[in-house]
């Protein structure tokens, strides 16, 4: 993390740009021009399939998540948390520096993890089994990506576009491209968020988490190279207040990948679900 920040930071430093503050859509806090942040923190409930084979077993897909979002701006600068996305309270919050803003578009720098990785031995420790196509294998790390990202904004809706790199921040090489596009419903007391996402994987990218290289090949797995591949989204995210501090959410995502991702051995499926159900409390 700490690298991170010392990165992102050399970045902001060597850009001239006079930045003015992040303008949320259809969000309920109003924050100030100079300095403002916001925390929450709560728990949820998670069911959640995996396209890796033994990562999707009943007894890995259900878990309890406590969750801390964290929203600060200052000066150009800020750490947010998606609040449209179910998978915010999985792949934590974003860093960023503001560019330049408009009334109706904005272009940043981003940090953000675009990938959750995983580790076989604790993957298997956690089950408390021998998971045999997983025996062996190297661990995946979280992809963390830096690039720029432009956002448009709707009377009802965002549209954002990121182009990141992730090798400078994460063991993993290549890019990737994700567009996103949030749309509101808003429904007596609750704020139902209707999603659709298209993601891009280079080739490094998606061969590193489903290919099989030399030193991995075993009975269960042949070596296999994985090309690029692209990830399409579909999610259904809501929020109810239940009190002054307290929020309920729930949410239902669905992803689709395309390409031959489904060949690798260690793929057990082109599709994940994720549902989630929690409450936060707002400071």
């Amino acid at each position: 993390m700490y690298k991170k920040l010392m990165f992102l930071l050399m970045i902001i430093l060597s850009v001239s740009s006079s930045a003015n503050d992040k303008k949320p859509l259809n969000e309920s806090t109003v924050f100030n021009k100079t300095f403002s942040w916001q925390a929450q923190a709560g728990f949820s409930l998670q069911h959640s399939t995996n396209i890796i084979e033994g990562i999707e077993r009943e007894d890995l897909g259900n878990y309890f998540n406590i969750s801390i979002l964290l929203d600060f701006y200052y000066k150009g600068f800020f750490i947010q948390s998606d609040h449209r996305r179910a998978d915010t309270h999985t792949l934590g919050a974003e860093l960023g520096y503001q560019l330049i803003v408009e009334d109706d578009w904005e272009l940043d720098i981003i940090n953000k993890s675009y990938i959750a990785g995983f580790d076989p031995v604790n993957v298997m420790e956690i089950a408390d089994k021998n998971i045999p196509i997983l025996e062996g294998l190297k661990t995946r790390d979280t992809a963390d990506g830096i690039g720029l990202r432009y956002s448009r904004y709707f009377e009802e809706s965002i549209f954002s576009l990121d182009v990141a790199a992730l090798a400078p921040l994460s063991n993993v090489n290549g890019w990737v491209i994700d567009a996103f596009y949030s749309h509101i419903v808003p429904y007596r007391n609750w704020d139902i968020y209707i999603n659709a996402g298209l993601t891009y994987y280079s080739d490094s990218v998606i061969d590193y988490y489903v290919g099989i290289d030399k030193n991995e090949i075993s009975p269960l797995r042949e070596e296999f190279t994985a090309h690029h591949a692209l990830r399409t989204q579909f999610e259904v995210f809501a929020q109810h207040p239940i009190s002054k501090s307290w929020i309920f959410n729930i949410g239902l995502s669905q992803n689709y990948y395309f390409g031959d991702i489904g060949d690798s051995p260690i793929v057990d499926r082109e599709n994940a679900t994720q549902i989630m159900m929690g409450v936060l409390y707002v400071f």
